[in-house]
């Protein structure tokens, strides 16, 4: 009983996000109004007031969060693109954060992000086999999140707002799903036998890391 809740959960929050970005997208190439632009600023209204909440310097979010808007705010007006602008900035944040996060860990002496992932997915322990293949899945997510960025630009700068709009809020979280599907159905057939954890488990797990090591000693 609790699996299937569980499962029904997670079903209706990807029917959510999904739900979502086709909204987002339908204010994005609609008119302008007080309800699409509240819609299309939600992520970040939820975004800045958990990190308020959340983190000991609320001053120094406060002036980052304030600077950001009025970089939206300028970028809006500047370009004519009015509330897609308030969509766009996060999207290119986003991924160009994710680019870091996962490239720094590619350097040498450092170890990869999904490598880590999967080691502390499986409680800290990580197949010898299966290390050349995360340390090129990082890679490969790397080059996902900068050819999601060198498209939303290109397409910003020679289509039009409606397909910018369809690829960045439309097309963007199946293209995700896409890539852990790929990756989960290469690692069933690549290590057969091989137990498989869950991105939710080793999310989780980093999540906690994260947290530890953060905390006074």
């Amino acid at each position: 009983m609790a699996r299937g809740a569980r499962i029904a959960c997670q079903v209706l929050l990807v029917a959510g996000i999904v739900a979502y970005q086709v909204l987002v997208h339908l204010g994005v190439t609609g008119s302008s109004d007080p309800a699409r632009t509240a819609l299309i600023m939600l992520p970040m209204i939820a975004l800045g007031a958990w990190l308020l909440l959340r983190s000991p310097n609320r001053v120094v979010w406060v002036v980052i969060l304030a600077a950001a808007a009025g970089m939206v705010f300028l970028l809006a007006q500047g370009t004519g693109l009015g509330a897609a602008a308030l969509y766009g900035v996060p999207h290119a944040a986003a991924y160009l954060f994710m680019l870091w996060l996962f490239g720094r860990t590619l350097r040498r002496g450092r170890e990869p992000m999904i490598t880590r992932l999967a080691r502390l997915g499986r409680g800290g322990t990580l197949p010898a086999a299966m290390e050349p293949y995360t340390r090129s899945l990082t890679l490969a997510w790397c080059v996902f999140f900068a050819v999601q960025l060198a498209a939303s630009a290109l397409l910003l700068r020679f289509a039009s707002v409606e397909s910018w709009s369809l690829f960045i809020n439309v097309l963007n979280f199946p293209l995700l799903i896409l890539m852990f599907a790929v990756d989960y159905g290469y690692r069933l057939i690549r290590f057969r036998g091989t137990p498989q954890s869950s991105i939710a488990t080793a999310i989780q797990a980093y999540a906690k890391e994260r947290a530890s090591s953060l905390l006074p000693r």
